[in-house]
């Protein structure tokens, strides 16, 4: 059973400490658009009290992205069965950010690339830096991209959100 990023989002006080730590890592900046981990608040209800909503790639089992993919740039790797992208093999076509049900698959606009969480070659950034634990990196049982699992407000905001930036992006 590989280990996999275990979000906890009643724990998640919404410091987007896991964004820029996972920016910093892997891209070299604090910049939250590259980061491969999202946090949203939702404020709702009679009273307002605010949700936190973290979403990141579940290196699902079934893996929407990788079967997406025309020029076999996604694979998973034997060591850990984290699905990662070949940025080399990239061609920036977009298919896997439509074919992610979660909103992980993103899409940088500079290098016209997909890019996504890789799990920080086993040690993320994220999991390390959560002063809340709400990002546990642990062993856990297979994850599946499953209908039901689907059904949350914040995964549907992200992935139209990461639908129009490609949009807009491949426009430019």
């Amino acid at each position: 059973m590989p280990k996999r990023l275990k979000i906890i989002s009643e724990n998640c006080i919404g410091c987007k400490s896991c964004e820029l730590a996972c920016s910093l890592k892997n891209s070299g900046e604090m910049n939250q658009t590259r980061s491969r981990i999202t946090e949203i608040t939702f404020i709702e209800g009679k009273y307002s009290l605010p949700y936190n909503f973290v979403s990141t790639c579940r290196q699902c089992t079934d893996a929407p992205c990788l079967h997406s993919c025309p020029v076999a740039a996604i694979t998973r790797t034997v060591v850990g069965k984290v699905v990662i992208i070949d940025h080399k093999k990239c061609i920036g076509c977009g298919k896997c950010i439509f074919a992610c049900p979660f909103g992980a698959m993103l899409f940088n606009s500079s290098t016209r690339k997909a890019f996504k969480c890789e799990l920080c070659a086993g040690n993320p950034a994220c999991a390390s830096i959560c002063p809340t634990d709400a990002i546990l990196f642990k062993y856990a049982k297979p994850f599946y991209a499953k209908a039901e699992d689907l059904k949350m407000k914040g995964i549907e905001i992200l992935s139209q959100q990461n639908l129009a930036n490609l949009k807009n992006r491949q426009k430019n």
